[in-house]
């Protein structure tokens, strides 16, 4: 049996921004952590015996809220052997004394989310003035901060792909790599809003991502070609396909204020997660992608997660007819967004530069 490459590990559930696509932040309470630090650091010794060259993916909420616990994690996460990754709203990198903390003691791969390359954009998808300056303003001081510290880390933009930000991708790609000057601009696919999973959080409709996710399939396509040969991005043809259609699926569909509970479906079986992902959520449940629909496990005693990843192989079978919108996600996706194995994140569409 293969090993799994990534365990997903969530730390919090809480944020301080109030994005249009995500409710964490509309939660009613905060959530318990029924996990607990020294057992999640045990389950991280775990997995390093399970796939000791796998990568630990630290999630949240905004996890940097997080402060202690995420930076332990890393710290672990190292002896072992293994790396870390994480994304980040960048509203915690300040000054150029927490960038360089950052840089010295944090994850190998940070990305800050950008939900477009103007603040009108992102400043509203995000849902707090000035939120793009405080983005922009982070990764400059990573930036600087990676160069003084002379460390390896990569430095990345997650965008997102909505009906505000598309048209303006060349936009993105030029703010991203000449302005700003990371390695990569990664494009992930608006899904439905992240709901939370608890009890008593409800949404009864879904008319952010009824709104935002029509966009123009075709005029998409010309986009992706363009920014494809202007920044030499070596676009995997695949993944331009099925990003296209599943944009093109949604163009014009009714009763997309449903989200989630409205059953969609890609057109194609794109995601991969059983073959590859561990998700541990807060109250130490393992599961084999982020969603409710599939079963899941207790990390109550030590080997239980090298247990569930090998005894996964009805359930995997039962997720190989999923085709759920999330499996366009980044995180879950079969297909790599570039076709060099130089440029690949977790499947997402990066620029050609080197780590500075």
């Amino acid at each position: 049996m293969n090993s799994p490459r990534f365990l997903f590990l969530t730390i919090n559930e809480v944020c301080n921004l109030r994005c249009l696509h995500c409710q964490h932040w509309q939660a009613k309470q905060e959530a318990v952590d029924l996990l607990g630090d020294e057992r999640r650091i045990e389950i991280i010794r775990e997995f390093a015996e399970l796939s000791p060259r796998g990568k630990i993916v630290i999630s949240g909420g905004e996890p940097m809220l997080a402060h202690d616990i995420y930076f332990r994690v890393c710290e672990i996460s190292r002896s072992l052997g293994l790396r870390t990754i994480s994304v980040i709203n960048g509203t915690r990198i300040r000054t150029l004394s927490e960038a360089s903390t950052f840089i010295e003691a944090g994850p190998d791969e940070v990305g800050i989310s950008m939900d477009g390359p103007t603040p009108e954009i992102h400043d509203r998808l995000r849902g707090r003035d000035g939120t793009f300056k405080q983005a922009v303003d982070a990764l400059d001081l990573l930036l600087r901060a990676r160069t003084t510290l002379r460390k390896p880390t990569t430095i990345y933009i997650m965008g997102l792909l909505t009906r505000s930000s598309y048209p303006h991708l060349d936009e993105f790609y030029d703010l991203a790599l000449n302005q700003i000057g990371v390695d990569k601009l990664k494009l992930t696919a608006l899904q439905p809003t992240f709901l939370y999973t608890r009890i008593g959080q409800q949404q009864p409709s879904d008319d952010f991502f009824a709104i935002e996710s029509q966009v123009d399939p075709e005029a998409l396509s010309v986009l992706l070609a363009r920014c494809d040969a202007k920044y030499d991005l070596h676009y995997n043809p695949r993944w331009v396909d099925q990003i296209v259609s599943y944009y093109r699926s949604l163009n014009g569909t009714s009763d997309l204020t449903k989200g989630w509970s409205g059953g969609f479906t890609t057109d194609n079986h794109i995601c991969n997660s059983p073959e590859r992902n561990i998700m541990v959520s807060l109250d130490g449940r393992a599961s084999l992608c982020f969603s409710n629909a599939f079963a899941n496990i207790s990390l109550n005693r030590p080997g239980d997660l090298k247990r569930f990843w090998e005894g996964k192989e009805l359930l995997s079978s039962q997720m190989s007819t999923c085709n759920a919108l999330c499996g366009i996600g980044h995180c879950v996706r079969r297909e790599h967004a570039t076709s060099s194995p130089k440029h690949q994140g977790i499947g997402e569409s990066s620029s050609r530069r080197s780590t500075k």
